[in-house]
């Protein structure tokens, strides 16, 4: 089997309680939070219970990438701390793991976060290449027929100047000013595991909607009517202000719409999930008790990245 060379750029320029037995791990890696917004070991315990959110409910088994000898994995990354594009060398991602590199800087305008998943360079064999785009998973993960999604991993940044909520128990919900920081990293973390960003999202958009059946029978619960999901212009999010049913059945607006309200909390709808569906996971749908839902009055944006533009509303 020859030996081969390959360059992918993916999308680098981007927006519970204890962790229970899954499938996956996201392990947040922190070697470039150098603006200390990590700094407060609090605000890890929050991202972390985001990460378990999803690590709870998508069931896939992921293969190990490792390179060694002639097989070399090189992952590429915007660096959350500067955004610079950055490679590693010789990177592993451990079975069933998304390898996910965190921290702040400053953006402009009304940006909270960005998120997305990271590209690769690799050398080796033919095997080797299949894994690293398929990580087991059975249907194409690139290209107009997409239909699966496995990355190796990828970043999120978070907004260094802007007024944060960090809650000490993202079980409950109370009053609170500022942007919650837990829907933020709920939703960069949708963004990453490729909703708005992977070729299998891409393959499912119409003109001003969104396609996949999950997601259309999860909206159709609010609006019995809808054909699709309308989704905002840069195709990245679903329309401003869509709204869907909780998973305890709460009409809430849904986590992949590009704003949050100051003061409120939004967690993923069967919506958001069932994207996720739509995008190539396999998702387990875990109960949580209805929350009380804040309103405030200034509305703040998320960054969401594509694998061809970047999309900031």
């Amino acid at each position: 089997m020859g030996l081969r060379h390959l360059s992918l750029a993916g999308a680098v320029l981007l927006a519970c309680s204890s962790q229970s037995a899954s499938a996956l791990i996201i392990n947040f890696d922190y070697r470039y939070d150098t603006n200390n917004f990590f700094s407060d070991p609090a605000r890890k315990n929050i991202l972390s219970e985001a990460g378990n959110f999803f690590g709870s409910r998508i069931t896939d088994n992921l293969t190990a990438i490792t390179s060694g000898g002639v097989n070399q994995f090189d992952a590429k990354i915007s660096r959350p701390d500067t955004g610079a594009l950055t490679t590693l060398n010789s990177f592993n991602v451990a079975a069933d793991t998304l390898t996910v590199f965190v921290g702040g800087r400053d953006f402009t305008g009304n940006t909270l976060g960005q998120g997305g998943y990271g590209g690769w360079n690799a050398s080796g064999y033919t095997d080797f290449f299949n894994n690293i785009q398929q990580r087991g998973q059975t249907g194409p993960t690139f290209g107009a027929g997409a239909t699966d999604f496995a990355p190796w991993g990828g970043q999120i940044s978070f907004d260094t100047s802007s007024t944060w909520y960090f809650d000490n128990n993202v079980a409950t919900t109370e009053t609170f000013s500022g942007s919650d920081f837990y829907s933020v990293a709920l939703h960069e973390i949708g963004h990453l595991l490729g909703l708005g960003t992977a070729a299998s999202w891409t393959a499912k958009e119409t003109s001003g909607g969104f396609s996949g059946a999950n997601a259309v029978a999860a909206f159709r619960a609010v609006f019995p009517s809808a054909v699709d999901v309308p989704l905002e212009a840069d195709g990245a999010h679903w329309l401003n202000e869509t709204k869907s049913l909780t998973l305890a059945g709460v009409t809430q607006e849904a986590m992949m719409d590009p704003s949050i309200t100051i003061g409120t909390r939004k967690l993923p709808t069967q919506l958001d999930l069932a994207a996720l569906k739509d995008v190539g996971w396999q998702i387990t749908p875990v109960p949580v008790p209805a929350a009380v839902w804040l309103f405030g009055s200034a509305l703040l944006t998320f960054a969401g990245v594509r694998r061809k533009k970047a999309a900031s509303v």
